[in-house]
């Protein structure tokens, strides 16, 4: 048995108007007494609870509650009835003594009780963490069935030679695939946010070019919609990664949006105005890309960055493009530093160590649609709108089918 002379590790919370006749004594022998109204675990350290019913009438009405207690709890009290004593037990009640129990077995039950609450926190913790590894295991296998077009027992080979290469634990591993792909995803929407504030544009131009035939209008106003319901769409899935982390940069883009989205609907479009709004997306885009970035740091993911960067420039240089050719005056100045910049930021993806073999056809489809592109920024007023916007659709889908080749390679994923 415990020495019940010293002080407890455990504070005491007695749910009673008043204390019971071996107060004093437990205080004598170092338990921290106080009455409340209702039993709640303390702030400041674990509490075990002592709950005084001096007749059957004060043991009934606390029965007549089927909330659970909040803690352990010891119930002292007349004999309760099986009907009560099954109550107790739902709502966490650990130990029953007789009312007039004896100070000095209160306090030795008192201690048991307090070490058997412990043993049980410590084993519920170890089950609940067991749990959670193989929840994180299962979400990183079906991850990588998903990425890699694997089956589950290849998905779990994968994780469980990765964690013996890295000398690390399998829950360790499982848990790092979760949030690089999150990492991952949140890297490609805001990405994206960027691209579409430019895409928006170009679409709102070329729908009021007048050489557009009506199923063609009908087109653009469809790819109009879709773009701004994929922003809508990030913008949830964005706020469900972060988990209210970055919330002033993600309510930044938000507000830009919302500017935009006003710009876009008005009845006589204004394409200076829509240009300016989504200016504005386009600069808290990217400071959340660049916070996203910092999380990332210099693992691989982070490269997903400079990838997503071009679905933007694309997009930018198509509309300084069909500008150019709508809005008659049009500085056509951002056009050629449109396509020195494009072709920067592509030769440096290029040279990155993830940019393998495993890439190259997603590469070799990414040039030939550049070159499309380039054919419709050089030819002559008449055809150059059209070939603009055939252009830059299919740059774009190649360069969503690259970054989805590359949300898939291992390098990015196992980090």
């Amino acid at each position: 048995m415990s020495d019940t002379t010293s002080a407890p590790p455990i504070s005491l919370l007695i749910c009673s108007p008043d204390t019971p006749p071996q107060a004093d004594d437990l205080s004598a022998r170092g338990w921290t007494l106080c009455t409340v109204s209702e039993l709640a675990p303390p702030e400041d350290g674990s509490a075990l609870g002592l709950l005084w019913c001096p007749d059957c009438t004060a043991l009934a009405r606390l029965m007549h509650s089927d909330r659970a207690f909040g803690l352990p709890v010891v119930l002292l009290s007349p004999p309760p009835t099986p009907e009560q004593r099954q109550a107790a037990l739902a709502r966490g009640a650990l130990l029953w003594l007789p009312a007039d129990v004896p100070a000095d077995q209160l306090a030795q039950s008192l201690q048991w009780a307090g070490e058997l609450s412990r043993q049980l926190q410590a084993r519920d913790s170890a089950a609940q963490a067991k749990l959670d590894e193989r929840k994180w295991t299962e979400r990183a296998k079906g991850l990588l069935m998903q990425a890699r077009g694997i089956d589950e027992a290849a998905a779990f080979a994968l994780l469980r030679n990765t964690a013996m290469q890295t000398q690390a634990r399998l829950p360790e591993v499982a848990r790092g695939v979760v949030h690089t792909a999150e990492l991952s995803e949140a890297l490609e929407r805001a990405g994206a946010q960027r691209m579409l504030s430019q895409r928006l544009v170009k679409l709102q131009a070329l729908r009021q070019w007048p050489k557009l035939a009506p199923p063609e209008r009908r087109e653009v106003q469809a790819l109009l919609d879709a773009s701004s319901e994929r922003v809508a769409a990030n913008l949830a899935r964005l706020s469900e990664l972060l988990r209210n982390q970055l919330g002033e940069e993600l309510g930044a883009v938000s507000t830009a949006w919302v500017q935009l989205d006003t710009a876009l609907r008005t009845r006589t479009p204004d394409l200076a105005r829509s240009d300016r709004a989504a200016q504005r997306l386009l600069e808290a885009s990217e400071m959340l890309v660049a916070r996203l970035s910092e999380r990332a740091g210099q693992r691989p993911v982070g490269l997903l960055a400079q990838v997503t960067r071009l679905r933007l420039l694309s997009q930018s240089l198509a509309k300084e493009g069909l500008l150019a050719q709508v809005v008659p005056g049009h500085d056509a100045a951002g056009l050629a530093a449109g396509l020195d910049e494009f072709i920067k930021a592509y030769d440096e993806v290029r040279a990155t160590p993830l940019a393998g073999p495993a890439l190259q056809p997603a590469f070799a489809a990414v040039d030939e649609a550049w070159l499309v592109l380039l054919r419709g920024l050089r030819v002559e007023q008449g055809d150059a709108v059209q070939r603009m916007h055939q252009g830059s659709e299919r740059l774009l889908q190649a360069l969503e089918d690259l970054i989805r080749a590359l949300q898939g390679s291992l390098q990015l994923i196992l980090g």
